[in-house]
This record gives C-alpha cells, sequence and structure tokens, in this order.
C-alpha cells in the first residue's frame, strides 16, 4: 500500500522521538544522579529520603565529648589531679543514654575552684540524670541550692549516721550510683559506705575517691600501712577478704559483702558493684 506523500514529514518525526527515547532509556544508568532524578521523577520522591541515624555530625554518638572531655572542661580535679576518668568512662558509659538516679557526696564548696566542677560535668555528661548531692558545708550548699533546681542538696555530716539515715528517708533507696568525694577522713568513708550501701539498687555501683588518705596522718590513716589502724583502705582488704570465703570459710567482717558482687581499684579510687537482684 503506497504512503501519502503528505503524511511522510509526520511518521518520520515519531520515529526520531521513539529513537530519541529508546537512546535515553539505554544510556540513563551513566547519567548523573542528579541528572537522572529529573527524567525519573524521583528527586523530590520519598524514595530518595533519608530516615536512617546519621554516621557523622556534632549529634552523633561517635562524636560527642566523653567523660574526660567534659570534665576537662569543667575544671574538676577528677582528671586534673586525678586519673578518675579511667575509672568512670570504664562503669559509666553503659548509663549514660539511661534515665538514672544518682548521688555524689562532696559538691566541691572546700575546693580552690569553688563549688560545682562536677555539679556540670555530671549534667552534661548524663542528660536523663536525677542528680543529688550531700555537702558539709551548710551555708555553700544552701546558697548553691537558691541557684539551681537541676540537683537536690543536703547539707550534713557523711559522718552522722543518723543524718545518713534521714538523708535516704526524704530521697529514697533506689541510687544506681553513689560517689563518695567528700570529706576523705576514715570516719567519713567507713561510714558512708556502711550505711549508704542499703540505698544502692541491684547491679548499682558505688565510688570512693581519694583513697590516697587511707595513708595521711591528718585524715586518720595509717602512713606506716601497719593495719593497726582502722582505714577505709583495711576495710577495703577485708572486703576482698569476705568475697572469697565460699562455704565454710571465716566469718565476713562486713554486712555489706554479703550482697557484693565485686570490687574494682584503680588509682587512689575504688568501685564496688552490687549483685543483680
Amino acid at each position: 500500500m503506497a504512503i501519502q506523500t503528505s503524511r511522510l514529514p509526520f511518521l518520520l518525526a515519531a520515529f526520531g522521538a521513539l529513537l530519541l527515547i529508546a537512546t535515553v532509556l539505554h544510556q540513563i544508568n551513566g547519567v548523573p544522579d542528579s541528572w537522572k532524578a529529573s527524567f525519573t521523577g524521583s528527586g523530590s520522591g520519598s524514595a530518595n529520603k533519608y530516615h536512617g541515624p546519621k554516621s557523622s555530625g556534632s549529634g552523633s554518638t561517635a562524636s560527642r565529648p566523653s567523660f574526660y572531655d567534659i570534665a576537662l572542661s569543667y575544671g574538676t580535679d577528677k582528671v586534673t589531679t586525678h586519673k578518675y576518668h579511667h575509672m568512670y568512662q570504664k562503669y559509666l558509659a553503659p548509663y549514660r543514654d539511661k534515665h538514672l538516679k544518682m548521688l555524689e557526696i562532696g559538691l566541691g564548696c572546700d575546693m580552690s575552684y569553688g563549688p560545682g566542677a562536677s555539679f556540670y560535668t555530671w549534667l552534661e555528661y548524663f542528660p536523663y540524670v536525677d542528680l543529688y548531692f550531700i555537702e558539709y558545708d551548710a551555708a555553700c550548699a544552701e546558697k548553691w541550692a537558691a541557684n539551681t533546681t537541676e540537683a537536690t542538696i543536703f547539707a550534713g555530716d557523711q559522718a552522722d549516721v543518723h543524718f545518713l539515715n534521714t538523708f535516704m528517708e526524704q530521697a529514697g533507696t533506689n541510687f544506681d550510683v553513689i560517689i563518695d568525694d567528700g570529706g576523705h577522713t576514715m570516719n567519713q568513708q567507713i561510714t558512708s559506705l556502711e550505711v549508704l550501701w542499703k540505698a544502692v539498687v541491684p547491679g548499682g555501683l558505688y565510688f570512693c575517691e581519694d583513697l590516697q588518705t587511707s595513708y595521711w596522718e591528718n585524715y586518720g590513716g595509717d602512713p606506716s600501712n601497719s593495719g593497726k589502724k582502722k582505714t577505709m583502705m583495711g576495710m577495703i582488704k577485708e572486703l576482698v577478704d569476705d568475697l572469697h570465703v565460699g562455704p565454710g570459710g571465716h566469718k565476713r567482717k562486713h554486712e555489706v559483702s554479703v550482697d557484693m558482687m565485686f570490687v574494682d581499684c584503680m588509682e587512689e579510687v575504688c568501685a564496688f558493684v552490687k549483685k543483680d537482684a
């Protein structure tokens, strides 16, 4: 059948268009993504939206500051004079993004740089912390409490059993973490562990800092390490004995060892971990 010459230009144009489309579809895999979107229409569609976590950036877990970085920025002696970050990064990292209840004995009122260095450190390191402090200097504690709503502060002596029991009646006995950075005397450190241990939840942590004072006479320590004085380090050694008595072993010297899982010590600081329920 003959083709009318008047329709020939239209047929040739249609054939050329089909050939162009076929060529584009064949080559589209080699086209840059930004150009390909204009052909496929996916540039603004949900298929190109990213819904997963970002691997970098200021909000990522990998890039946020460590305990050491935060503590150093506030100037606390936990990382300047001492090296407690090794202990805290080891045990506190799993709590970082959890809701936790924490007590620190010692607001830092007697420090040369003044109170608050560890206060700000804990608030930044633990975004969901319910923070408590016990401070011996009542005037300092009252002044600090009047200027913050981000911590609950109690004034009292950590060596006073009645005060500690009153504290637990008011603050509760469900602390995930307790840190003793108070007066560092033997009576204070020993009494605080003996009384406040019951306030630690099963699986919780209790830390005692500045254990070097067990060998300083002006803190009630024993410079000769003779064992004749009752020191915090002496108690810790007895706790280790208690944890190894086994069936038929010697009688435990300390009640707190009954539900203590282990003791871990680093330079001038020890952690006491409570057994799970």
